[in-house]
C-alpha cells in the first residue's frame, strides 16, 4: 500500500497523520527471535561479559520486567524440563545441553518436591539449601520447593527413599516449563513453569554504570532473554530497547568503521523499517516482533559495535523517516546501485512515492572502493533454460522493457521451440541470480537484437512505436504482439534482428553475456552511495532526503 493510500485510510478509519504520529514511540521495547522453529535449542547457555548476577523473572504486558528471582551465578543455562546432557566440546556450537547423550553430566526432568508452598524466593531458597539438590521454583504463580534432577521417575523414588523425604511427591512440569542450571552441571537454581502464557525471562546483573551485555552462542547482547516452549525445544528471544538493537544492525549493514554520517543515515533507516515491521507483526505468531535474519534485519548482536556505530546511534535516538506526516516504514537500502537507483512500484508491483528511482551521480566517486562494483556473467542457452524453467534451450534474450533510470524492467527469453519466458520487475535480476537490475545483455560478443526500421536506423524495443494500421491511423507496436507480412504472403511475429542493445541472440557458440554494474534491488538508500555523499560532506538528513523523496528526519 502507499503512503498517501496508507494515509486515506487512516482518515476513513478516524486516526489522522497526526495521530498516526503521536502514536509512534521513540525508543519501544522490542522481541527479537534469535533461535525458534527448526533452529530451536534444547539449552542455551549465558555468560556475562559487563555484570555481576542474573535475575529470573518475566515480561508482563506493558513489557515490563517482573523479578522473581536471582543468582550471583556469571555462567548459567536454561534448558527444557525434558532430559538432556551437557555437550562437552568447547566451542559454542558444542559447549551446550542436547537431547542426546553426550556426557555424563544429565539434568533429568523428574524431581522431589516438598509439600507446600512459599511466599517469596528468599524463604524458598533458604529451605532448598536445606537439601543436596535442592532448589526454588515458581509454578503458576506459587513457590514451591523441589530436589534433584532425575532422568525416570523410578530413580526419583529411589532418592526419596535415601533421602527419608517420605512426605515429597514425584514431580514434572507441563510442556512449557524451563529450569535455569549451573553451566556444565546439573545443578538447578531455578525453575519456571507457568500454563497462563508467562514465558521465563533472564536479566543480566549491572557493574557500575556500565551497560550489560551478555555472551551468547559466540555473540555479545545487550538486554534480556526471554525462553518459550510449547512442548519442544527452547525459543530464544532477546528482549531489548529499539536503540540497543539498532546499534547490532548498523553494523552488520555498514562497516563500523564508516564515516559518521553515513552510520547515522543507517540507524534512522534500520529504525524505521524496524518500526513498519514491528506494525506488521510478521512474527506474531512465533512469540516475537523480529527475526535475526534478512527476513527483518541483520541482527547479531553488538559484538562489532565501536564509538563511531555507538555515537550514530546515540545522536539519532527515536528518529524515524517521515513522508507525509508517517514514519516512512518501508526505508529499505541495498549495498549499491550501479548509478541509478529504481522506483519500488517498477521492482515489487508497490508503489510508494517517496521510493522514486534517480540517477545516482555519488557512488561513480567510490567504485574503486568497491568490489565486484562492475561485474560480467555469462550463460549458456541451457542454464538460461534451467533458470526459467524452459524444456528446450534459450536461443534469444531480449531486454524488453527499462525504466527511465535505464534499469532493467523486464526480460523476454524464448526457447528454440518458440516459447517465451518474460521475467519483470525483480525477477529480471533474481530470476537469473544476477546481482542488480542495472545490465544489458549480448549474444557472446555477437551483436544484440533489435528491429530494423526504414531499411536502415534499428530499435532495440517495439515498446512505445507505432505502426499505420489498415484504416490510416497511428497504432502503438508492443513486443510480443506485432505480426508482419512475409514474402510468401503469410503473417508471421515479428522477431528483432541483430544489431541493437535491447537484447540477444545467441552466439555461434549459444552463450548469452551479461554486463551490469550495482548489488542489490536498487530501491531506496545506497549504502555506498551514503559513504560517498558523507565523504563529500553531507549530513545524514541530506543523504535521507536525496535517497528518499520528499522525506524528513525527526522523532514523534
Amino acid at each position: 500500500m502507499g503512503a498517501a493510500a496508507l494515509s486515506l485510510g487512516l482518515l476513513a478509519a478516524g486516526l489522522p497523520p497526526a495521530a498516526q504520529a503521536a502514536s509512534v514511540e521513540a525508543n519501544p521495547t522490542i522481541r527479537v527471535g534469535l533461535y525458534y522453529g527448526s533452529s530451536a535449542l534444547a539449552g542455551a547457555n549465558l555468560a556475562n561479559e559487563v555484570g555481576s548476577s542474573f535475575r529470573f523473572g518475566y515480561f508482563d504486558g506493558s513489557m515490563a520486567f517482573q523479578e522473581l528471582g536471582y543468582t550471583e551465578e556469571t555462567a548459567i543455562s536454561v534448558v527444557k524440563t525434558q532430559n538432556v546432557w551437557y555437550g562437552t566440546e568447547v566451542d559454542w556450537g558444542g559447549s551446550g545441553y542436547y537431547d542426546s547423550q553426550t556426557s555424563d553430566i544429565a539434568v533429568g526432568c523428574y524431581h522431589l518436591e516438598l509439600p507446600g508452598t512459599y511466599g517469596s524466593f528468599d524463604e524458598a531458597y533458604a529451605e532448598a539449601s536445606r537439601y543436596p539438590g535442592g532448589f526454588p521454583a515458581w509454578v503458576d504463580g506459587s513457590y514451591t520447593v523441589r530436589v534433584g534432577a532425575y532422568l525416570d521417575s523410578a530413580s526419583a523414588r529411589e532418592a526419596q527413599s535415601a533421602l527419608g523425604l517420605t512426605s515429597a511427591s514425584v514431580a514434572g512440569t507441563s510442556g512449557a516449563g524451563v529450569s535455569v542450571v549451573r553451566t556444565g552441571t546439573n545443578e538447578i537454581l531455578f525453575q519456571f513453569d507457568s500454563t497462563s502464557g508467562l514465558y521465563l525471562a533472564v536479566d543480566p546483573g549491572q557493574s557500575g554504570r556500565e551497560q550489560a551485555e551478555t555472551h551468547f552462542r559466540g555473540n555479545r547482547y545487550f538486554g534480556a532473554f526471554e525462553y518459550r516452549r510449547s512442548g519442544g525445544d527452547l525459543t530464544v528471544v532477546n528482549v531489548l530497547s529499539m536503540d540497543d538493537y539498532i546499534q547490532g544492525v548498523i553494523v552488520q549493514e555498514m562497516s563500523a568503521s564508516w564515516p559518521l554520517e553515513a552510520l547515522k543515515a543507517q540507524a534512522v533507516c534500520a529504525r524505521s523499517y524496524a518500526w513498519g515491521t514491528l506494525r506488521a507483526s510478521k512474527h506474531q505468531g512465533d512469540g516475537f516482533d523480529l527475526c535475526s535474519s534478512t527476513h527483518c534485519q541483520m541482527y547479531e548482536g553488538v559484538a562489532e559495535m565501536s564509538d563511531n556505530s555507538r555515537q550514530a546511534v546515540e545522536e539519532t535516538s527515536g528518529e524515524y523517516l517521515w513522508y507525509n506526516g508517517q514514519v516512512a516504514e518501508q526505508a529499505v537500502y541495498y549495498s549499491h546501485n550501479g548509478g541509478a537507483s529504481e522506483s519500488a512500484v517498477n521492482v515489487w508491483g508497490n508503489d510508494y512515492p517517496y521510493l522514486t528511482g534517480k540517477i545516482d551521480p555519488y557512488e561513480a566517486a567510490v567504485a574503486d572502493k568497491i568490489s565486484n562494483y562492475n561485474w560480467t556473467v555469462t550463460f549458456t542457452g541451457a542454464e538460461l533454460a534451467q533458470k526459467v524453467g524452459a524444456s528446450a534451450d534459450i536461443v534469444s534474450f531480449q531486454i524488453t522493457q527499462t525504466s527511465p533510470t535505464g534499469n532493467t524492467i523486464e526480460i523476454t527469453l524464448t526457447d528454440s521451440a518458440g516459447n517465451r519466458y518474460v521475467e519483470s520487475g525483480d525477477g529480471c535480476r533474481t530470476a537469473l541470480g544476477l546481482r542488480s537490475m542495472h545490465y544489458t545483455v549480448s549474444g557472446g560478443g555477437a551483436a544484440s537484437g533489435g528491429y530494423t526500421v526504414n531499411g536502415a536506423d534499428t530499435i532495440s524495443t517495439l515498446n512505445g512505436a507505432y505502426a499505420v494500421n489498415g484504416d490510416r491511423e497511428a497504432a502503438a507496436l508492443t513486443d510480443g504482439q506485432a505480426y508482419l507480412i512475409t514474402g510468401d504472403g503469410t503473417t508471421a511475429l515479428a522477431e528483432p534482428s541483430a544489431g541493437s542493445t535491447g537484447g540477444s541472440v545467441g552466439s555461434g557458440d549459444g552463450t548469452f553475456t551479461i554486463t551490469g554494474s550495482g548489488w542489490g534491488h536498487s530501491v531506496g538508500m545506497s549504502q555506498w552511495g551514503a559513504y560517498a555523499m558523507a565523504q563529500q560532506g553531507y549530513t545524514y538528513e541530506e543523504i535521507l532526503s536525496f535517497y528518499y523523496t520528499g522525506t524528513e528526519v525527526h522523532r514523534p
